[in-house]
């Protein structure tokens, strides 16, 4: 421990230490003499008087000295100090018998060796009195080494630290309470691009910004004080923007750390850089929460964008606007036609058009395939999400440009909008995007390329369409459904077949007709189980009714595209046919013409398969003239018979359907098709001139669609 000079030279300890305590006893008690207490005394003791003259001296105070062969009686003591301590002894010698002193306290001593050599001592001075004569004990210790050595390992851990502090990249830097910077590390010119020295002595402040520091001085001045950073709940780390030097604002994170066993608290910071894990997360963030090939907002970034939505709105309740969900109608025919490349391409150009057509406030999204999400943050009025619909129908119906193998392509596609408005339709997430979606299927309904505002209409729609899709999962085990048959007459008004047609009867809902529940029976992928029962059960009763009634009857059956796309739907009617004992012949299978045109290829593999396994089945093609037949392809079927649609009929006058069906007419005579006429409900229709060449009809003037029972007694009364 390093000694101060002179009087400062006192180590100012109070007795602590315990090493005068038994001299003092002996002293204070009266009656003791001089010569008893040196002999008493186990520690060093010279007996002096008030010039220094050494008066006696214990054996153990000449051995540590080294006096061990000469006696110190009779010099003077104070004259064999060196000069710089002898005032001091003597200011102890005058203070030391004062009444008010309480302690006594050690000072350090130099004192000479019988060689001459200066060794230091610690001392105590005692007065004493006897006979009224004043004298005085100094009472003498060798330092204690250990402090010297704990200084020394304290030094070698001091520079232990400051080593270990300069191997590591991050800054360090020590802090006292008044946020004066006390310690850095050479590591702080990475940082801040300040060296050491202009750090150390200069405020803590100066390296944030001026506002950050106000912001969060109470924050750092708390760690000062934090002595349980090891609770859970206590944040280790913070992160801040730091200035430095020459590269302006930078964010850090500071792990904090505190000298909590001094007097003195000292903040311990270490600082880190952290610009590129800030960069590293910004862009995995993007990744996160983008879709990658149009740059759009994701799912996961719209879900966070909405509640944000609905977190202002509650605090600003005159906040409007929309949410818009849009499906490209067509996008799977370019996907097919073109390849997956071009229709990544149209995606591309649908985002970059839709991002040229809103405002930025407005958020764009893509949910995956070709559905996007426009969420409209402010809205003043119904009216204008109408234009803004009505503007992205236009821009989205303009012609996209591809180019593959040196080939230019030119596309055109819609788009079928549903539209809920906020906080109007739904005041969360799940409601508002279930009511977009919604109206956006009914704009898929109505038509597509259009769009549609949501209503409760909507939704009372929606919840007939679940209780339909629930049920026909149990509909033919619960044995809900049955045909009827409506007669097919030739031109004198014998029957010559008829049709198959399903009815549902639901047990909550009473009968439900086919073009409430087919469309839902082909979404769920039902349509085949049911198609296969109908064509059992159209075959099994057409049968037995021929046998009965000795007749010779037809049965028609619609198929639906789904049931002509499986694979197995060859194998079906195989089974059918064989299981019911049927003649091929009694059988006619009703398919859609707007499905020649999507797989034509296909259609015409599985009519070949059917008519080559089973000879006399015919194929007709039902509502003939509402679809876009390819006249190349029409050619190629192998097609028994065409029906003209209904729609036709029911506006009977008019002309341009007069022409209509004068080129179906024509058309099938060319081709040597039979005609059945549709919807014939009166002796007009029957009679009209373009039907003249036509087969057969079929409509209410000859019979509603009849029960299998009232079909019978149908016929019994047209035999007689």
């Amino acid at each position: 421990m390093k000694s101060k000079s002179l009087s400062s030279e006192s180590n100012k300890k109070s007795r602590k230490s315990g090493k005068p305590e038994v001299l003092e006893s002996i002293i204070r008690k009266t009656g003791i003499s001089a010569e008893a207490i040196l002999n008493n005394a186990a520690d060093p003791v010279i007996h002096i008087d008030t010039d220094g003259t050494i008066i006696g001296c214990n054996s153990v105070a000449s051995t540590i000295l080294g006096f061990e062969n000469t006696s110190l009686q009779g010099r003077n003591f104070l004259q064999m100090i060196p000069p710089d301590y002898r005032h001091f002894l003597k200011d102890r010698m005058k203070s030391s018998g004062s009444p008010d002193r309480e302690n006594e306290e050690l000072f350090l001593l130099r004192f000479p060796d019988e060689k001459g050599v200066h060794n230091s001592y610690e001392a105590v001075v005692f007065s004493y009195h006897e006979d009224q004569n004043e004298s005085f004990f100094v009472n003498l210790w060798i330092p204690d080494h250990s402090r010297h050595k704990l200084n020394n390992q304290l030094k070698e851990a001091q520079g232990n630290y400051e080593a270990l502090t300069e191997t590591i990249t991050e800054a360090v830097i020590m802090v006292d309470e008044s946020f004066r910077i006390l310690y850095a590390n050479s590591s702080c010119i990475k940082v801040f691009g300040y060296n050491r020295n202009e750090l150390i002595g200069s405020p803590f402040a100066m390296l944030f910004p001026e506002e950050v520091f106000s912001r969060y001085s109470g924050e750092f001045k708390k760690y000062f004080y934090m002595d349980s950073l090891e609770d859970e709940r206590t944040k280790r780390e913070l992160e801040v923007l730091g200035r430095s030097k020459n590269r302006g604002v930078s964010p850090l994170e500071i792990s904090f750390g505190n000298s909590r066993e001094l007097e003195q608290r000292i903040l311990i910071c270490i600082i880190r850089d952290i610009s590129h894990r800030k960069n590293v997360e910004r862009k995995l963030r993007y990744l996160a929460y983008h879709d990658k090939l149009t740059e759009l907002g994701n799912r996961d970034l719209f879900h966070t964008d909405i509640e944000e939505f609905f977190r202002v709105y509650k605090k600003h309740k005159e906040l409007c606007g929309a949410l818009l969900f849009l499906d490209l109608d067509g996008f799977k025919q370019v996907n097919d036609t073109l390849g997956h490349q071009a229709g990544d391409m149209l995606l591309i150009s649908t985002a970059k058009r839709l991002r040229g057509l809103m405002r930025e406030s407005d958020m764009i999204y893509r949910f995956g395939g070709d559905e996007f999400v426009i969420l409209v943050t402010k809205l003043r009025r119904q009216s204008d999400i109408e234009l803004i619909c009505t503007k992205i129908l236009r821009v989205i119906q303009r012609a996209y440009n591809f180019e593959k193998q040196g080939q230019n392509f030119k596309v055109n596609i819609g788009v079928s909008i549903g539209v809920a408005l906020l906080p109007s339709h739904g005041r969360d997430q799940e409601t508002i995007t279930r009511h977009a979606d919604l109206a956006m299927y009914k704009s898929k309904e109505s038509g597509k390329n259009r769009f549609t505002i949501f209503s409760e209409e909507l939704t009372l729609s929606a919840q007939n369409k679940w209780m339909i899709d629930q049920g026909l999962k149990t509909a033919l085990v619960n044995e809900e459904m049955y045909l009827h048959y409506q007669p097919i007459v030739d031109r004198e008004g014998t029957a010559a077949g008829v049709e198959a047609l399903i009815r549902w009867n639901h047990p909550a809902q009473g009968v439900i007709s086919p073009e409430q529940f087919i469309p839902s029976a082909e979404e769920s992928g039902l349509i085949n189980t049911i198609g296969r029962w109908v064509i059992e059960h159209a075959l099994l009763e057409i049968r037995r009714l021929n046998k009965r009634m000795k007749m010779n009857l037809y049965v028609s059956v619609n198929v639906s595209t789904r049931q002509l796309m499986a694979p197995d739907f060859t194998d079906i009617v195989d089974q059918a046919i064989t299981r019911t004992g049927i003649d091929p012949a009694n059988l006619r299978l009703e398919l859609t013409e707007t499905f020649f045109l999507e797989s034509p290829e296909h259609t015409i593999q599985v009519i070949e398969t059917l008519k080559k396994n089973h000879p006399g089945i015919q194929i007709v093609i039902d509502d003939f003239g509402t679809g876009y037949s390819s006249l190349h392809y029409l050619s190629r079927l192998p097609v028994d018979a065409i029906k003209i649609d209904r729609s036709f009929i029911k506006e009977i006058p008019a002309e341009n359907n007069r022409k209509v069906i004068n080129s179906v007419v024509n058309l099938a005579t060319s081709l040597d098709m039979t005609m059945v006429a549709e919807g014939i409900e009166t002796e007009e229709h029957k009679n009209y001139p373009p039907l003249a060449s036509c087969q057969y009809f079929q409509g209410y003037l000859f019979s509603k669609p009849l029960s299998y029972k009232d079909l019978i007694k149908y016929l019994s009364s047209e035999t007689h």
